[in-house]
């Protein structure tokens, strides 16, 4: 005979209790759960899957086994010509394209520092290019470089002066597209210094100013130092990014003309399903992968000796 506690059965609470500590005890594991799972198969399994495939040749028939290269595919990166053209404009890119946002975003939070807050519908207004999808951005680019009938060319027009084929031109692809990348990535930077900037102290700007230091003392021996963990997280995030440029390219010039403009992701994304070579293209997004890590490691250990 069960007897009646409260309402239930005396066997239930027995059975509920054991399962409420049972939960309790694996609370953590269930709450990661669903995360860790998503981390698996988004990111764990994909790069498992890299790393296998760069050790291998992949043919383009699913039929036919993958032949094991070993080192082979990362051989080819020695000899590649088109490899070698395709990391020299990222670099090219990466370099140009991240300083130029690096001084017009701190130039624009200095200039703003002190008059944001009167303005700060400007901050809303400068949000909007970095918070359009990418390849908005490069299409809406696209037709403002249009030879024809495009904006800028227009313009030129208007102002007498010779009209571009702009990102069909060799000498002008790549500062077209380091332009489009400036115009939508310099709010980025000049919201990480503005935020920078507000979270300064105030009093050393205070002691400077009795001593009779000027502005750009000031900057020098206080902003710069100050400001030095936001500089380094703004370009690393930045320089990160720029290395894996495809939108712009892709939709811009396509990686011409004479492969003025071809990045490492586009050949990446070339060798994948242009050529159908998985292997090879899984060893050059690996080659990005770690030279990105490298890069990084170096830079934030420069920041700390720096300071």
């Amino acid at each position: 005979m069960l007897k009646v506690d409260n309402g239930t059965l005396m066997g239930q609470p027995q059975l509920g209790g054991g399962l409420e500590r049972w939960v309790e005890r694996h609370l953590r594991i269930l709450m990661l759960a669903p995360t860790v799972l998503i981390l698996l198969a988004l990111t764990i399994f994909p790069s498992i899957y890299m790393f296998y495939a760069a050790v291998h040749k992949i043919s383009p028939n699913p039929d036919l086994p993958w032949e094991f290269v070993g080192s082979g595919n990362f051989a080819r990166l020695l000899s590649d010509g088109q490899f070698h053209v395709a990391l020299r404009n990222t670099i090219i890119f990466t370099v140009s394209a991240v300083t130029v946002e690096f001084l017009l975003g701190l130039g624009l939070a200095l200039l703003l520092d002190k008059y944001i807050r009167r303005l700060t519908f400007l901050k809303t207004v400068l949000m909007i290019p970095m918070m359009l999808p990418p390849i908005a951005v490069a299409i809406t680019w696209k037709i403002i470089y249009e030879p024809q009938f495009g904006v800028l060319n227009e313009i030129m027009f208007r102002l007498g002066l010779p009209l571009q084929a702009w990102a069909g031109d060799a000498s002008l692809a790549m500062f077209s597209i380091i332009v489009a990348d400036v115009w939508q990535w310099t709010p980025f930077m000049f919201l990480l210094m503005l935020a920078g900037l507000a979270s300064l102290p105030v009093e050393p700007y205070e002691a400077a100013a009795l001593d009779g230091a000027s502005s750009w003392r000031q900057f020098w021996d206080l902003t710069l130092p100050f400001l030095k963990p936001v500089i380094a997280i703004a370009l690393l995030l930045r320089v990160m990014d720029a290395l894996r440029l495809f939108d712009l390219v892709f939709v811009l010039t396509g990686g011409g003309p004479a492969d003025r403009t071809k990045v490492l992701s586009l050949y990446i994304y070339q060798v994948a399903y242009r050529f159908a070579d998985t292997g090879y293209a899984a060893a050059i997004s690996l080659f990005v992968l770690f030279a990105t890590i490298i890069l990084s490691t170096w830079f934030m250990k420069r920041m700390r000796l720096a300071e």
